[in-house]
């Protein structure tokens, strides 16, 4: 009579572990940080069996994956050292990737491409109870550490500091548009350089996923707090829009920055225009000989009058319609210059392209001139 009431009450308790288990370890799992570029995540699950993290992802093109492990849920180690994790994707081992280690926690940048969909990190040890962590820093204390960390030159970092699920993007004279996700504190360095004649600028904006919370962003560069902004209304954002700053040992940039002309005739550092201008001055002519050399004679005489130029077309604007006019079709035979490598083919390509625009802007208003010529003195003839 006595056991029964006692079995009862040991089967009790073991299904009340068996339920609160499985529960807690799930929770924990759920408080990864990570950022996705080219795609969505959509599981994590932890294999004890082979202490390994499985990730489930839904990747819409080729990206990237940034995740921060805590080494009191998954570590790799041979004795006291650290050893590398064994990454996997779609059972085929990657055989490099990068990582940054802390005492703390190890971050792992794991690129894919857009059919990949299944990721695995395999570790020495999987933990189902959480280690004890240092006192976390504030954010004041953060943003101070990451200001007495020097960037490398031409770089800025976006500092991203929640509580909760964001998204959203950023853009730079020197990056293409590129979307960003993830939860809690994150940061992404990205290329910003007011270098080479002209003004680098930014932007970025970023939304809470949730109507709890709060979301904070910070852009650094050169030691210094360019941008900031802050919201913690339902469904939040936070959009930063400022220019980059060179750094005090670069050449500097001219008066009124870079693409001058291309710039005021478009309206932004990001139209389509400028960026395909400057993608080929850095992609092609700079990785040349003779386009360095060509580049460098230009600027010279280039930033001679385009500040002027630009100025007029601000006030003016009926004479910016006529520069838009008058240059897109230049702007449209550069694009050839994309296929060129090799210094001979940005000598034999730059060459053609010249020889196309003479012929556009001085051969045919010259043909032209001389027709009309023509025709008016075979009417003077006939009179």
């Amino acid at each position: 009579m006595i056991l029964k009431p006692v079995l009862i009450f040991v089967i009790a308790v073991v299904v009340m572990i068996g339920v609160m288990i499985p529960n807690v370890f799930a929770q924990q799992f759920d408080d990864f940080d990570y950022t996705i570029r080219g795609g969505e995540v959509l599981n994590f699950e932890i294999d004890s069996e082979n202490t390994s993290l499985e990730i489930l992802i839904d990747a819409r093109a080729r990206g990237e994956l940034i995740i921060t492990l805590p080494r009191s849920i998954i570590d790799a180690k041979n004795d006291s050292g650290d050893i590398d994790f064994d990454v996997f994707i779609r059972g085929m081992e990657l055989s490099s990737y990068d990582e940054t280690i802390t005492p703390y926690d190890r971050t792992v940048t794991i690129p894919f491409k857009r059919s990949n969909d299944e990721l695995s990190i395999t570790g020495t040890h999987v933990f189902s109870q959480p280690s004890a962590t240092a006192q976390p820093q504030s954010i004041d204390q953060i943003v101070q550490s990451e200001l007495n960390e020097k960037i490398p030159d031409g770089q800025a970092k976006l500092l991203i500091f929640s509580d909760t699920e964001w998204a959203g993007a950023f853009q730079s004279s020197n990056v293409d548009f590129t979307e960003i996700a993830g939860q809690n504190d994150d940061d992404v360095l990205f290329e910003c350089d007011s270098t080479l004649g002209r003004q680098a600028m930014f932007g970025t904006k970023i939304q809470k996923l949730t109507q709890d919370g709060y979301l904070e962003i910070f852009v650094i560069q050169n030691q210094k707090i360019i941008s900031q902004g802050s919201t913690e209304a339902n469904f939040g954002e936070v959009y930063l829009s400022d220019n980059c700053t060179s750094n005090s040992n670069s050449a500097p940039a001219p008066v009124g920055g870079g693409c001058l002309i291309a710039t005021a005739t478009y309206g932004s550092e990001m139209a389509v225009e400028v960026q395909q201008l400057r993608e080929l001055r850095d992609n092609q002519l700079l990785q040349t000989e003779s386009g360095s050399a060509f580049m460098g004679t230009f600027n010279d005489v280039y930033y001679s009058f385009s500040p002027t130029i630009a100025d007029m077309e601000r006030e003016h604007p009926m004479f910016k319609e006529s520069v838009k006019i008058a240059i897109t079709p230049m702007i449209s035979t550069l694009s050839l210059m994309q296929n060129a490598e090799t210094d001979s083919e940005v000598l034999g390509i730059g060459l053609s392209v010249i020889a196309l625009n003479l012929a556009m802007y001085l051969g045919v208003p010259t043909f032209a001139i001389i027709k009309l010529i023509q025709i008016k003195k075979n009417k003077l003839i006939k009179n």
